[in-house]
């Protein structure tokens, strides 16, 4: 039967190891939160510009319209 030291070092090293597993799974995840951070920024950004551009082209059609009409 092992001693009680041997069974508390034994449980130290499992749980130590699950830490640097959990520290190693917390950097790709903060990584992959990052990257998604980044890709949400440039489709606000391009919905942004692209809703501005049909404004902008919607006051000239509708200038354009008034202007063939009269």
């Amino acid at each position: 039967m092992p001693s009680m030291r041997a069974v508390m070092e034994s449980r130290e090293r499992a749980a130590l190891a699950r830490v640097e597993e959990l520290r190693a799974e917390l950097e790709r995840v903060r990584a992959a939160l990052a990257d998604a951070e980044e890709v949400l920024i440039r489709r606000v950004i391009g919905l942004e510009e692209y809703l501005e551009t049909l404004t902008q082209l919607g006051g000239r059609a509708r200038r354009g319209f008034r202007a063939v009409r009269a």
